[in-house]
């Protein structure tokens, strides 16, 4: 493409989820940047992000929807103690609106590559419409990355999953307005969707089969409806909406702090408290075998029960399964029984068929279970930092491959090689014992102070540049190591999970509270970054 047929913006944002607005309206709000200054790219039809792609019966978030909104923006119309997808995403469509950034957002963008231009001093990021095909380039001063991790599906290769014949899909692309009345449905995983949406199947499946490869802790809720007075206070009595906020925000960051560290009084109180809570409610032996968590609790991310999870697991036409799944066929899944290795497949209650991969007598059995519909609830890859997209910074530096063995990113934010580069959500940001929402606003409030001196310098300097320097940006990842080896998330305390890389490196969490990032990021320490394009610098 030539560049008559570019775009040019100074700041484009790619993703217009939660952390793409926050960034955006912070930005806006500030006045640091006008709405013809700023673009956001967005590869989904509307706001939300994650929200909007999550079309699965029963979607919801698993945290207390007073604390899941930005602290200068707050919503009095929740419905539910738990948010559900679809007040989600009004919720964002009406931020969106409020801050006018609908004014500078194009949806249905599939954000192809974006790459480093040393010579403009600019980013050109090359964009398909999603709808018509269309290719455009766009160019820009600033980018920043807001795509999130939940945006590339984690699926299994198993042999023979091209063979089945039934209906396949990832959990996360739910065919609208489904039908499971009278089939037999396989269901791959336990994570935080099939908690909500196992008891949808259930009522209207001939039967579910879920496959259980290794249990969390759970913990059931009762997502209550607010009351007409409690929405009438948190709209019309100043500050009870934020104090209320406060409360329930620092009562369950405190437990959460503590509950991830395995060696605290909490973390054992929690564990027991669930196991407890397990045994109450799972009187069958084996089935609560089954679901008896692996690992200390946080080792994998604890479940928020919201529609009666075990209660659905125990119906008549609910089966859950532990055997791992060594293949599938034109009718079903084939598991490996427990302590064997024979193929003998069931598949009907007439017909055995014998697949012998050797003229030896098999020594064990597989089992077939029979389906009608197999669904992936598998989630998605977490790791693989800098691969949602492609992106190629200084001298063809490919961004997934100079973080393939450690995401380091000063403050989550920025690194090293790739200049005017942004990241909101970057590694080592999220705390599970704080609200992700105040997470994203403190690194929007820093980034803006980043943004803030790359739009002044770029007055008189249009080729000025900023990026850490690699020394800050190790030594920043290296000094949370001590401390993330004391959370449940480390390989000691349970199987390794997405949070890990294969080195064993949390790279998703901040280990500290929230207010000590926001300590931290007080002020734009410029000696920990590199700058380019200097002459006149002010």
């Amino acid at each position: 493409m030539d560049s008559e047929s570019e775009t040019y913006k100074f700041c484009i944002v790619v993703g217009a989820g939660v952390g793409g607005l926050v960034q955006a309206a912070e930005l806006l709000r500030k006045k640091v940047l006008q709405p013809q200054d700023l673009h956001i790219l967005e590869r989904n039809s509307d706001y939300g992000g994650v929200w909007k792609a999550a079309t699965y019966p029963g979607a919801a978030c698993d945290v207390f929807s007073c604390t899941y909104q930005v602290s200068w923006h707050r919503n009095p119309d929740w419905n539910y103690l738990f948010p559900t997808a679809s007040e989600l995403v009004q919720y964002y469509q009406n931020f969106a609106k409020y801050y006018k950034i609908t004014d500078c957002t194009t949806f249905d963008q599939n954000v192809t590559q974006a790459t480093w231009s040393e010579e403009r001093s600019l980013w050109v990021v090359d964009v398909e419409d999603a709808l018509s095909g269309a290719c455009k380039r766009w160019t820009c001063r600033i980018l920043i990355q807001a795509a999130g991790t939940y945006n590339r599906t984690s699926t299994p290769q198993i042999p023979g999953m091209d063979q089945f014949t039934g209906d396949m899909w990832h959990a996360s692309e739910w065919p609208a307005k489904y039908d499971f009345t009278g089939k037999s449905v396989a269901y791959v995983g336990t994570g935080p969707t099939s908690v909500q949406v196992l008891p949808y199947i259930q009522a209207q499946a001939k039967s579910v089969s879920v496959f259980c490869r290794s249990m969390t802790y759970c913990h059931p809720f009762n997502n209550f409806k607010y009351p007409a007075w409690i929405k009438w206070a948190f709209r019309w009595i100043p500050g009870f909406l934020a104090l209320y906020a406060f409360l329930v925000g620092n009562l369950f960051g405190l437990w959460a702090y503590f509950a991830f560290r395995p060696e605290s009084w909490m973390a054992k109180n929690t564990e027991r408290y669930c196991r407890r809570t397990l045994e109450k409610q799972v009187p069958d032996n084996i089935l609560r075998q089954k679901l008896t968590p692996v690992g200390r609790f946080g080792s994998k991310r604890p479940l928020v029960s919201l529609s009666g999870f075990f209660e659905t697991l125990q119906k008549d036409n609910v089966e859950v399964i532990g055997n791992p799944i060594v293949g599938v066929d034109e009718y079903g899944v084939i598991t490996k029984r427990p302590h064997t290795d024979d193929v003998v497949l069931q598949i009907d209650d007439s017909t055995a068929v014998s697949r012998q991969s050797s003229e030896s007598q098999p020594k064990t059995q597989s089992l077939h279970i029979q389906a009608d519909v197999l669904i992936w609830g598998t989630g998605f890859k977490m790791q693989g930092w800098g691969g949602a997209v492609p992106t190629i910074g200084r001298d063809g530096q490919v961004l997934s491959d100079h973080w393939k063995n450690s995401p380091n990113a000063l403050y989550g934010t920025m690194t090293s090689k790739f200049p005017n580069l942004i990241f909101m959500n970057g590694p080592n940001t999220t705390t599970p014992w704080s609200s992700l929402i105040r997470g994203l606003e403190m690194q929007a409030a820093f980034n803006l102070k980043i943004i803030r001196r790359i739009y002044q310098q770029s007055v008189t300097l249009p080729r000025y540049t900023i990026e850490p320097r690699r020394e800050a940006e190790e030594a920043w990842t290296t000094s949370m190591q001590p401390e993330l080896n004391k959370l449940a998330t480390s390989p000691q305390y349970g199987p390794a999970f997405y949070y890990l890389n294969e080195s064993g490196q949390n790279t998703f969490f901040f280990p500290w509270a929230q207010r000590y990032y926001q300590w931290r990021t007080r002020r734009l320490n410029i000696v920990e970054y590199v700058e380019s394009g200097l002459s006149n610098l002010k």
